[in-house]
């Protein structure tokens, strides 16, 4: 359990094998690639020009996976919830270069899909736009003319709408009150006297085809002679022409956009059923995603290439272990040359980790913060332990716990997940059970569920009991438990900080600036230690002397890199006042106590409000769904807080003990596919 030992591979062969070469280290998957760019190019070596390819390659894969996409929604596929852990479908070498044969086939029916897809978006803007026009005409559906009929050679016709209302007589008012007050104010303008008794009114013919609330379609057909004052008037009510250019009634048209739209509908439905139908086809599209994505990472990687004019230099970094097999894969292949040695001081390796199944989940957490620099220690299987220990001890429920257990075992089994989904499944799985242990002790299941039910359905006889004790009967010695495992998890760091400067090669550091910490802890044990035990040696005096001693060291030897007595002087004092800096630490260890006390106590308050209400029957269902309610939010809300504040103790408190940080992770170029995997030749 630990970083993996690298090597630097160098690799320089001829040009013409430069595709078959990054191919077959793409299934090695074994050699992180040092990426190049144009400060390395020079007289005599260039970049491989790969980003015409890659632009294309996104284009087509984008379309395969919006072809997927669609066939997906359209054909209703439904992924189940563990569709997200699952595994990738293992495929043979054989099997995989037989599908490469479909390709072009496969391609057909993506741009088949592709071309489908887009007649449905345009018949449906066509139905969308005949839907409007239809809206508009069909008011004039029960019109005999065409809307943009004029009149005859003696009449005039307008053919338009009213903002309002009308029925036939209230039309007919609204006309003749418009004219009487037309003429009136014609009178009026030229100084003459109103006579309302000798108005003679024009004659026309009104036929309303349509009224609502809000509007009335009308066709008005009068004299020519009276066509100024008709036009007047009518535009005094707020009459609208119609501006539809047709030469046919309404009726036609309206049946032509009828047809259009039952036209659209039927390409729209005939489309959906051919897209549905590739449903079959989707494994093909699946397999050709992921041809894509090796295809697109294969030019990426030959876009890091140094090329000249017949040979490619490519170099990189490979573990130990798997440097002779790739060394003898090329040689076995290719006619090339390839050279494996230690990396420089100078050069940035990256870290890979070897650790089994208990440590191997916590690998995430360390790759979140930081990947480790040269000089530090793999810290995975320092952190494993206390990771998995704290979760429980904050979600200490062992209901919870057990569901969690069953949970992740549930999708390990069923969905096989591989890669990092495994990992997170195997974390969440010991996380688990270390809150069943924790459950077990404090004895909460559920909270109180066990007592609750007994006193609320039973005699109250029977309870879950706690193994060691129950945190809600005493909080304080909860604390003093959280904040001693926090000084034993400090603790712990500094030793690891103690072998990591011994390994690389500075055991006086090592002594001074962790080995006198271990001597002033000490001192202060043996100070606390008769507070808890009953003893008749003189462990507080011995301690006080102890700590002395430790304390003393660290002043003398706290500021030895300093050129000056004064400097060594602050640094001797100020190396001792960083044990302010370890009390601070040690305090933020409160919330193991205070997560594990709100996990119980909320649960323990939803047992009980479970069974304040109804009797017999009503009341178990209302229990029933209080429970399942209050403490499905429970542990949701308990289960985050635990994996963010047992994250928190390891990135500040536990990892600034002894981890540097700041390295690179080792990134292998392989096969990043989504949907299938080539088996491996035993």
């Amino acid at each position: 359990m630990a970083i993996l030992p690298m090597k630097h591979i160098e690799i320089i062969a001829m040009q013409k094998d430069a595709k078959q070469i990054v191919d077959l280290l793409q299934q090695l998957g074994t050699v992180d690639v040092t990426e190049r760019d144009a400060n390395d190019v020079t007289e005599n070596l260039s970049l491989f020009k790969s980003q015409s390819s890659l632009n294309q390659l996104d284009k087509t894969l984008a379309l395969v996976q919006k072809s997927i996409a669609t066939v997906e929604e359209f054909a209703c596929v439904k992924h189940s919830l563990l569709s997200g852990f699952e595994g990738r479908k293992e495929i043979s070498k054989e099997e995989f270069e037989s599908k490469l044969d479909d390709v072009d086939r496969i391609m057909k029916c993506i741009y088949d899909v592709e071309s489908l897809s887009n007649k449905i978006i345009s018949e449906k803007t066509v139905i969308k736009q005949s839907t409007q026009r239809l809206d508009a005409i069909l008011p004039w559906e029960k019109l005999d003319i065409p809307m943009q009929f004029k009149g005859t050679a003696k009449t005039e016709c307008a053919v338009g709408f009213f903002p309002s209302q009308y029925e036939e007589s209230d039309l007919h008012e609204a006309i003749c009150e418009q004219y009487a007050s037309l003429k009136k104010s014609e009178a009026a303008s030229k100084g003459e006297e109103f006579k309302p008794d000798e108005l003679k009114f024009p004659d026309y013919c009104a036929d309303i085809v349509y009224t609502s609330s809000n509007m009335t379609c009308v066709s008005f057909i009068f004299h020519k002679n009276d066509s100024k004052d008709m036009n007047e008037l009518l535009r005094k009510l707020s009459f609208t022409t119609h501006s539809d250019p047709t030469k046919h009634v309404p009726s036609v048209r309206i049946g032509k956009l009828k047809a259009r739209i039952e036209e659209a509908q039927d390409t729209i439905d005939s489309s959906t059923q051919k897209i549905k139908d590739y449903k079959d086809k989707l494994d093909d599209f699946y397999f050709l995603s992921d041809y894509l994505i090796m295809r697109r990472d294969k030019y990426d990687m030959l876009g890091q290439l140094l090329f000249s004019d017949k040979t490619f230099i490519l170099d990189g970094f490979v573990a130990v272990e798997d440097s002779q097999k790739v060394i003898d894969t090329l040689n076995e292949k290719f006619s090339l040359y390839a050279e494996l040695r230690d990396p420089l001081p100078d050069e940035e390796v990256p870290a890979k980790f070897k650790n089994n199944a208990f440590v191997s989940p916590v690998e995430d957490i360390v790759e979140s913060y930081s990947g480790p620099s040269k000089t530090d220690i793999d810290p995975n299987p320092v952190i494993s332990f206390f990771y998995y220990f704290f979760f429980g001890m904050m979600l200490s429920d062992a209901g919870y716990g057990l569901l969690m257990a069953l949970g992740t075992i549930f999708v390990l089994v069923k969905a096989k997940p591989e890669g990092n989904n495994k990992k997170n499944m195997l974390k969440f799985l010991y996380c688990g059970i270390a809150s069943i242990f924790w459950g077990v002790m404090f004895g909460s299941f559920f909270g109180d569920v066990v007592g609750a039910i007994s006193r609320g359905f039973f005699d109250g006889s029977v309870e879950f009991k706690a193994v060691w004790f129950n945190p809600n009967d005493d909080p304080m010695k909860l604390l003093i438990i959280s904040l001693i495992l926090g000084f034993v998890h400090i603790v712990v760091g500094m030793g690891a900080n103690f072998y990591k400067l011994c390994k690389n090669g500075d055991p006086v550091s090592a002594i001074c600036d962790i080995g006198f910490w271990y001597v002033v802890f000490a001192g202060i044990i043996l100070i606390i230690l008769p507070m808890a035990v009953t003893t008749t040696l003189p462990l507080a005096a011995v301690g006080k002397w102890v700590a002395v001693a430790g304390a003393a060291g660290l002043v003398l030897t706290g500021g030895r890199s300093a050129p000056k007595l004064s400097g060594k002087i602050l640094g001797g004092f100020g190396a001792l006042y960083n044990v302010s800096g370890y009390f601070s630490d040690l305090l933020s260890y409160s919330r193991l106590m205070a997560l594990g006390l709100v996990t119980g106590i909320v649960g323990s308050v939803a047992n009980t409000i479970g069974t304040l209400f109804g009797s017999g029957i009503v009341k178990l269902l209302i229990f029933i769904i209080v429970f399942v309610f209050f403490h499905a939010v429970n542990l949701a809300i308990s289960a985050l807080g635990a994996y963010v504040h047992v994250n928190r103790l390891q990135y500040v408190e536990f990892f600034t003990k002894f981890y540097d940080g700041g390295g690179k992770i080792f990134q292998p170029f392989a096969l990043n596919t989504k949907h299938y995997k080539i088996k491996e030749d035993n």
